[in-house]
């Protein structure tokens, strides 16, 4: 099954940055603790300046993490 990020990378590759990390690689471990994920699949949303926006653990639905998006982008 495809990840539903997948869809939506391919949507908002002009206006997002998506990078994909493995939890069990030494960057994704570092990375999941610097952003106190406590589980996985993790999402993290930043703004340019690498401020957290929104983050979330656990399978999401696609509309939770479009929703999620288009609230970021959309704001000044």
């Amino acid at each position: 099954m495809e990840p539903v990020v997948n869809g939506l990378e391919k949507v908002y590759s002009d206006q997002v940055e998506f990078q994909w990390l493995d939890a069990n690689s030494e960057d994704g471990e570092a990375a999941f603790k610097y952003y106190k994920l406590l589980g996985h699949p993790g999402y993290v949303i930043l703004n340019p300046k690498g401020e957290v926006l929104w983050s979330g653990v656990g399978e999401k639905p696609e509309a939770e993490l479009n929703q999620q998006i288009l609230s970021i982008i959309k704001t000044p």
